[in-house]
Order: C-alpha cells, then sequence, then structure tokens
C-alpha cells in the first residue's frame, strides 16, 4: 500500500472528524470574506469620521480574526491528541516522524482548501444577503455589494497565518509521542482530581467576586481600582474553570444524605465525574463562546430596541439651539413665525440663560483644572424654568444633570473663575492634560486679574436625571449638566466675563416635527449669513469637526432629537448586525464542538453498556441515564455562559440609568441561545443513541 493510498484510507475513517473541523473553518472564511467586503466597501470608507459604521466592522472583523485564529488551533491541537492510538499504530508499522508530519500537513491542506473555496463561494453568494441585511437593519443606507480583490486576500492571509502556526505545532507534537503512549491513548481515560473542600472555597470566592464588583465601580475613581475591577474581572471567568471540575463531587457529597435520590441517580452522577473531568476545557471553553455570544448580541439588541427612550431620556425637547454673541442672534417670536410658516406649531419654547466660565477643583489642597467652561444658570432663571421653587444661599450651589447615571461622583471643593483671554489659553493648555496639577502661585497670578467664587464640597447638592435640557458635549458648548447659584452670586459672576461667555439655550417642543426643524435650519442659515454647504448634517454626540472658523460654525447648528434617533439607530443597527453574526459564529461553533465531543466517546460507552446490561441494566434505563447525562453536558454551558452573559450585561448598562430596560429587552437573546442550544441537544442526543445501540 502506497504513502499516498494510507492517507486517502485515513481520511474516510476519520471523515466524520474532519467535518466538524471543515464546517467550522469554512463558516470563518465565508464570515472572514463577507466582513472583509464591507471593511474595504468604498461606501463605508467613504464615511470614515462621520459615522462611527467603519469602526465597529474593523472592532468586530478584528475579533473575527483573533478568534479564528484561536479556535482553529485549537480545534487542530484537539484533533491530533485524539488520534494518538493511530498514530501509535502507524509507528509500530514502520511509519516514521517524517512521514507522520507529512501526513497531517497534507490532511491540513486539504482541509485548508476546502474550507477557502467553499467559504468564499458561500461568502460571495451570501454577501448579497448580508447586505440587504444590513441595509435593512440601518435605516437609510444603501450600501452596494461589491467584490473586492482585499476580501480574498484577507481570507487567504489569515488561513495561510494558521496553516503555518498548526505545521510548527504539528512538528513539535508529533516527534513527542512515544509508541506506547500512542497504543494506550484509547483506554486511558481524561481523569483528574477534584477537591470537595477547594470546590467550596472557589465558589464562595466566585460568588464574592460577583457581588463586590460593581460595588468597587461604583463608588470608587475606575482609574483608582483599575487594577482591582481586573482582578474581580479574571476571579470571575477562571473561578468556573475550576468549579465545573468539582461541582459533581459537590454534588454527590450533597445528594448522599438523600439516600433515595443518590441511589436513583447513583449511574448519572458516577459517570457524570468523569465526564465533567474529562469534558473540563471543553465546558469552560463552550461556557465563554456562550458568555461572549450572550453578552455581544444581548447588548446590541437591547440598546438598539431601546434606542428612542435612550435619546429621549437625555433630550426631553424635540429641537434646542444655542444663542450667543455671534451666532443664532434671533427672538423668540420670530422663530415661532418661521416654524408656523413651515407647516409646524410650538407646543413648548423655553428659554435659558447660563453662563459658561472656567472651574477648579480643589482636592487634598491641590488645584486642577475640572472643566474650562462648566455651564451656570441662576436661581431665579432655573426656577422659572423648571416650575418649582428652590433656594440657594450664597456660596451654595446645586449642581444638576440629565443623565441619570447610578455611580455618585464626589464633587470636590469648587473655584469659579471669570478669566482675561490670556489666561484662558494658560487654562485650555493646563487642561489638555488631564489631572494636571497647578501650583499655587501660578493659581493666585490667575485669581490676581479675575474675580472668584469658591463654593466648598458640603455645600454642593446633586441632582441627577433632572430635564432641564438636550445633552451635548464637547463642541461649542456644553449643555446637560450645570451649577445653579445663588443670584447675587450668578451675578457677580455674569458682571465679569466676557461677552461671549453669556450664552441662551432655545428650547423647543413642535408638531410637524421634520418640516419644523428644516424651516428653522434655513432660517438660522439666513440670520448667519451660511450657504448651502453648512448646515448638513448632524453629529449625534457633538465635538468640533475641526478647529477653524467652520468647525465653530458647525458645533452651532442647532439640535434635533429625531435626527438623533435615526443617527443612533444607525449606529446601533450597525452594532447589532455585526454582532449578531458574531454571536451566530460563537454558538454554532459552541454546539459543533459539544456535539463532536460526544460523539467521540462512542465507542467508550459502548463498552460501558455491555457491562451494565450483563448486571442486569435494561435498555431504556440505559437510554435514560444517556439522555440525562447529555442534557446536563449540554445546558451545564448555557447556565454558566447565560449567567456571565446575563451579568456582565448588567456590568456594562447599570450605571445608564436605564439598566432595568435595557436588561429586560436582553433576555429575548438569553432565550435564543437556549433554543438553538436545546436544538444542538436533540441532535447529538439522537445521534448519540443511534450510534451506542449500533454494532
Amino acid at each position: 500500500m502506497t504513502f499516498h493510498a494510507i492517507i486517502k484510507k485515513n481520511f474516510f475513517y476519520n471523515f466524520y472528524k474532519y467535518i466538524s473541523f471543515y464546517f467550522v473553518n469554512s463558516l470563518i472564511c465565508a464570515m472572514l470574506f463577507m466582513y472583509g467586503s464591507l471593511m474595504y466597501n468604498s461606501a463605508i470608507i467613504k464615511g470614515i469620521g462621520k459615522t462611527s459604521t467603519y469602526g465597529i466592522v474593523k472592532l468586530a472583523l478584528v475579533g473575527i480574526i483573533i478568534f479564528s485564529i484561536a479556535f482553529i488551533t485549537y480545534t487542530n491541537i484537539y484533533f491530533l491528541k485524539n488520534r494518538g492510538k493511530e498514530f501509535g499504530v502507524y509507528l509500530t508499522l514502520g511509519m516514521t516522524y517524517k512521514d507522520l508530519t507529512k501526513m497531517v500537513i497534507m490532511e491540513n491542506i486539504g482541509v485548508m482548501i476546502a474550507s477557502l473555496v467553499t467559504g468564499i463561494v458561500s461568502g460571495t453568494v451570501l454577501g448579497r444577503m448580508f447586505y440587504m441585511a444590513l441595509n435593512k437593519m440601518v435605516s437609510g443606507a444603501n450600501i452596494q455589494y461589491t467584490l473586492n480583490y482585499e476580501s480574498f486576500l484577507l481570507s487567504a492571509g489569515v488561513f495561510a497565518i494558521i496553516f503555518l502556526g498548526n505545521v510548527i505545532f504539528n512538528i513539535f507534537y508529533l516527534r513527542s509521542i512515544s509508541i506506547v503512549e500512542g497504543i494506550k491513548a484509547d483506554v486511558k481515560k481524561e481523569v483528574g482530581h477534584t477537591n470537595v473542600f477547594i470546590g467550596v472555597v472557589t465558589i464562595l470566592i466566585f460568588v464574592a467576586a460577583l457581588y463586590y464588583l460593581p460595588i468597587i465601580i461604583l463608588k470608587g475613581n475606575i482609574e483608582d481600582v483599575a487594577p482591582i475591577i481586573l482582578g474581580l474581572f479574571l476571579v470571575i471567568i477562571i473561578c468556573p474553570y475550576i468549579i465545573i471540575g468539582a461541582i459533581i463531587t459537590l454534588i454527590k457529597a450533597i445528594l448522599k444524605k438523600f439516600p433515595n435520590i443518590y441511589n436513583k441517580n447513583l449511574l448519572v452522577l458516577s459517570n457524570l465525574s468523569h465526564r465533567f473531568l474529562a469534558y473540563k476545557n471543553i465546558l469552560f471553553i463552550t461556557s465563554l463562546l456562550l458568555d461572549g455570544a450572550m453578552l455581544f448580541v444581548g447588548y446590541s439588541y437591547s440598546i438598539y430596541v431601546s434606542t428612542r427612550e435612550y435619546i429621549s431620556n437625555e433630550n426631553p425637547y424635540d429641537i434646542m439651539f444655542v444663542e450667543s454673541n455671534k451666532y443664532n442672534s434671533v427672538n423668540r417670536e420670530d422663530v415661532i413665525d418661521v416654524v408656523k410658516d413651515n407647516g409646524g406649531s410650538v407646543n413648548e419654547y423655553k428659554e435659558l440663560e447660563y453662563i459658561e466660565v472656567p472651574v477648579f477643583k480643589e482636592e487634598s489642597g491641590n488645584l486642577s483644572v475640572l472643566n474650562t467652561r462648566h455651564s451656570v444658570i441662576s436661581q431665579s432663571n432655573y426656577n422659572k424654568h423648571m416650575g418649582i421653587n428652590i433656594n440657594i444661599k450664597p456660596n451654595e450651589a446645586l449642581y444638576v444633570t440629565v443623565e441619570n447615571e447610578s455611580k455618585d461622583y464626589k464633587i470636590p471643593n469648587l473655584i469659579f473663575l471669570t478669566l482675561k483671554d490670556n489666561n484662558l489659553e494658560i487654562v485650555n493648555k493646563l487642561s489638555l492634560n488631564h489631572g494636571t496639577l497647578i501650583e499655587k502661585e501660578q493659581f493666585d497670578e490667575l485669581v490676581k486679574e479675575s474675580h472668584s467664587l469658591k463654593i466648598n464640597a458640603d455645600k454642593i447638592r446633586k441632582e441627577k436625571g433632572v430635564q432641564f435640557t438636550n445633552f451635548r458635549y464637547g463642541g461649542e458648548y456644553d449643555s446637560g449638566f450645570a451649577f445653579i447659584l445663588n443670584d447675587n452670586d450668578y451675578n457677580m459672576i455674569k458682571k465679569n466675563v466676557k461677552e461671549g461667555a453669556i450664552k441662551n439655550l432655545h428650547l423647543m417642543n413642535v408638531r410637524n416635527k421634520d418640516v419644523a426643524f428644516k424651516g428653522l435650519l434655513n432660517y438660522l442659515k439666513g440670520v448667519n449669513d451660511l450657504d448651502s454647504t453648512y448646515w448638513n448634517e448632524g453629529q449625534l454626540w457633538g465635538g468640533k469637526i475641526s478647529e477653524d472658523e467652520r468647525g465653530t460654525i458647525e458645533a452651532y447648528r442647532p439640535l434635533y432629537r429625531e435626527e438623533l434617533i435615526r443617527m443612533q439607530l444607525d449606529d446601533n443597527g450597525m452594532l447589532l448586525f455585526t454582532t449578531i453574526f458574531i454571536g451566530i459564529l460563537f454558538i454554532i461553533t459552541n454546539g459543533v464542538v459539544l456535539y463532536y465531543k460526544v460523539i467521540s466517546d462512542v465507542n467508550e460507552e459502548r463498552k460501558r453498556n455491555s457491562i451494565l446490561f450483563k448486571v442486569g441494566i435494561l435498555e431504556s434505563e440505559v437510554k435514560s441515564v444517556i439522555k440525562k447525562e447529555l442534557r446536563i453536558i449540554f445546558f451545564v454551558p448555557i447556565f454558566i455562559g447565560g449567567m456571565l452573559g446575563v451579568y456582565f450585561l448588567y456590568i456594562m448598562v447599570f450605571n445608564s440609568g436605564m439598566t432595568e430596560l435595557l436588561m429586560k429587552k436582553s433576555i429575548i437573546t438569553l432565550l435564543l441561545e437556549i433554543l438553538i442550544q436545546f436544538i444542538f441537544y436533540k441532535i447529538s442526543k439522537n445521534k448519540y443513541i443511534k450510534e451506542v445501540n449500533s454494532v
């Protein structure tokens, strides 16, 4: 028999093992190809800097590449380690290590080429559906499906890297195999040792880490407690690995206290004790896959379906624009007439004056810049605006924000300054380096030429979730958070600031919103003498598009809530579209790994069953035991992974002020994971029982 004939027979003998390896490789190749075509699409590239779409696609592609390398490499390692007996026999028959290496490399080449061909073909065919789904999910998008050579190079390049890595590993691994160990590989069980005490301690540590992580995030400064957060995160990730190995031993120890239950499930518990040790790595990895799927898809889905509520919570008014001494100088009556003339009507119109001043913070005697232009509102203006009657004493303040974060930030002693232009430049430079301390002499020099107001931390109250304006940050103005001061303190500051620091918020709720906003936009363009090249695109959060005069003008574009919702839906839709595919990849990979791991134990199960039949165990009882075992094997990952996914999702959103809403929306993802896992369980169970009962 020739060497090539041996390879051919070996391939057909191990065909069902190669299928899983090939299927996952082909699926990953197809996804790499489709995402590559998206990343190198000219329409996506042109949008760089305007939306977060390109960044999301790039991040997803990097994630898929890293996962592809890690998973395919792991599959290759596992595949080799489960062929020990086969390699031992070949060595016994006179095959050299060089021949073994050559055989395995040719197998890998065959699988890689087949995966590349079918993956690229299926990626090309499914690409049109991929783009149709994308354009459907991202409102107003019309991204054309085009093939590009970069997508082919990306898929081939990633697989070439994986192939070279696997070849290097295969060479070293095959040279480490001895004939005796190879022949005995089939009868050596993947056994290990477990310790009840270590299991109990690990569970306690795991629960403690779950409990304290959100507490530390809420109460500590993120920068200060970052090492603790990272440590707790690693503990939460690693502990399940130890718990999986010890859980059956713990359950057996508990059930021994209940003889009736223990005796009825003795066969299941005994076999699971071995399986959980043998499957520990697999169960841990599949749990992490389901954790990732739950986290990515659950988060993106929950924020997508909650987009309107999220934007509306931070933008209570339909339209907002800021009036300064240079831009948007209008009067209320003219604005109302413009809205009416364009087919809309104003239901509510409010104006709110505020001042932008530099604010310094004082902590433990150290001074640094808190904000170069923090918003300050007078008590009387705020009361009139909100329809309330709060009383703020001199040298006191109320800090209000539209955000409703759970985290409670400690406000230090604050100093409000009115600075001249040259001193403002100094403060702006200092603020570029966050947390930079200011020398006492330098600060005294600044204060010498300005008026200041110091308010101690214990004189500052905080209110969160106050919908007094719309949220905007990082452009030519900030809104959504402000200090409310006593009228006398406010007037002192107002009297000493330059004219450009005094601004006016215009806030409106209107009917026929789209036409009303369009008419107002055109009117304000005329007021500011702007041509048609200005104000054509909105920005989601703010920020200057450039540091020149044009960037300043663009920052004063009116804010329209419905436009923000549409832009956020586009971003969230792209994120959801991306994570759905990654989630599907993780879930399918999880099912395939468990399926073939279970099927690979068929021979061992046959031997065990023949012994059980000899001692009088009925076939129906054996089937019942198998079903229970497989049920536990398949649903332990969904329990651990689903639990961790929900937990980490909670960690991501619990400071958003919309925790309950987002968590409720994400539950559907967990239910879908359970359904897909149940399908894999049914397929595996039927195949397993059929193989075990076959002669």
